[in-house]
């Protein structure tokens, strides 16, 4: 995974997404806004990811100005317009979280915050939620790992012909694991100090190149045209 960006960064990229959505802009506008949030996905090798929310984004354009005008139907119409409009709407916070989430590291966040002086109270839980749901869902593999040698729920449609056998098989051992999970995460996280009162050193050196105050200012662009007066 190639990290090109600060997590200061992805951070001030999701802080702006809600503005953006806010405004009311034109369709140029709004385009431009979309391709400034997909960049950072080309630019740190995501490639699927930029090309897939690219595609989705441009679908919904299509069929807000090309299907959406010929449905009568209310109910279609409005579940179509819900889709192509307003979700449409939250795509840079979709972007935006999504670009966060998949490149960057949990010992990145950790050192984020602890630049940010943020207190061992949120810093620790953030620690083991982020370590938490992975693990629950290795753990997920192994169940069905372990039903399919039983011959138990094979294949996609073996939880839908048995559910209740297949839910027993599953729910049970996961939640008897979850709660010695989050114990084991949280003493993990204790053990490296994350507890310790006083100034904490980190393996993760985190620094703002001239690449994050370059996109940065990149971002307040289609915010700074709106506010000219420059409707795309």
């Amino acid at each position: 995974m190639v990290n090109v960006f600060d997590p200061r960064t992805k951070v001030t990229l999701l802080l702006l997404s809600p503005v953006l959505m806010g405004l009311s802009i034109g369709i140029g506008l709004e385009i431009l806004v979309i391709l400034v949030y997909v960049t950072p996905f080309f630019l740190s090798n995501e490639i699927k990811w930029g090309v897939g929310f690219l595609s989705l984004f441009f679908l919904q354009l299509f069929s807000a100005y090309f299907i959406l005008p010929h449905l009568s139907s209310p109910f279609i119409l409005y579940t179509v317009s819900l889709l192509v409009t307003g979700f449409r709407r939250m795509m840079p916070s979709i972007i935006a979280g999504a670009f966060a989430l998949k490149t960057t590291h949990i010992s990145e966040w950790i050192s984020m915050l602890k630049k940010w002086h943020m207190p061992t109270a949120v810093i620790v839980p953030l620690a083991v939620m982020a370590r938490f749901f992975p693990t629950v869902r290795e753990d997920y593999r192994h169940i069905r790992r372990a039903m399919a040698f039983r011959g138990i729920g094979i294949g996609s449609m073996g939880m839908v012909k048995n559910p209740m056998q297949s839910f027993e098989f599953i729910l049970i051992p996961l939640l008897m694991n979850a709660s010695q999970v989050a114990q084991d995460l949280t003493i993990s996280a204790l053990t490296k100090g994350l507890g310790m009162p006083g100034k904490h050193t980190s393996l993760v050196e985190l620094k703002m190149r001239t690449l994050d105050y370059t996109y940065i200012g990149i971002a307040l662009i289609p915010i700074t045209l709106h506010f000219g007066g420059q409707i795309l």
